[in-house]
């Protein structure tokens, strides 16, 4: 009964049959199992794949891996680190995100100052704005300017602008006052780019 025939018809047995199936582990008969449990077994590593079984209606034990299929498994070392892996990518990503939150805004406010190209009211208030932190204030003070709503804008066709700018000043030893700003701009066409023409600092009520 423990010989080896040819292997018959891999598809003589339903993946999911019910009838039941014994194996021959170490010198002894076990079961019975199913299909899925012997799958299981198999997969799991708890049986090896010359692991012997048989049914009623064969003549003979058969390779369990005509009735079930080994599945490639990954590397060990990657079952192993999968978690350690997925937390440190966790923590990463909430700390960009807690970063992104808090210098974001920072980061579009530097783009949108120094990428305007545009003769308009708009592109005049952001690159006055790059203006002021550049040469309008001590270097290492901080401006936190309002919005535009509160600037004044004067296009003077065709390349010239004049804007008032308003904003507070930290300053690199800690005091904070309100201040303002009259830039004027000239606009090279050609070059697509607003230059500064001078940056003056005057009283926030004008």
């Amino acid at each position: 009964m423990r010989g080896r025939l040819a292997s018959p018809d891999r598809n003589f047995l339903a993946v999911n049959s019910p009838e039941v199936f014994y194996l021959h582990i170490n010198g002894e008969q076990r079961g019975p199992y199913t299909v899925q449990h012997i799958d299981h077994l198999l997969n799991s590593g708890l049986i090896a794949d010359d692991t012997l079984f048989w049914r009623e209606g064969l003549e003979q034990w058969q390779p369990v891996t005509i009735l079930v299929a080994r599945r490639k498994r990954g590397p060990k070392w990657l079952k192993r680190w999968a978690k350690p892996v997925l937390l440190v990518t966790a923590i990463v990503a909430l700390l960009l995100a807690v970063l992104l939150r808090i210098f974001g805004p920072i980061a579009l406010d530097g783009w949108r100052e120094s990428s305007q190209t545009e003769y308009s009211e708009s592109a005049a208030y952001w690159r006055a704005r790059d203006f002021v932190r550049h040469t309008g204030v001590e270097k290492g003070a901080v401006v936190q300017f309002l919005s535009i709503k509160s600037a004044d804008v004067k296009l003077q066709p065709p390349d010239a602008a004049t804007v008032v700018v308003k904003g507070k000043v930290i300053e690199p030893r800690g005091g904070t006052r309100n201040s303002a700003w009259r830039v004027k701009l000239k606009y090279h066409n050609l070059r697509k780019e607003w230059t500064n023409q001078g940056v003056e600092e005057i009283p926030p009520a004008l």
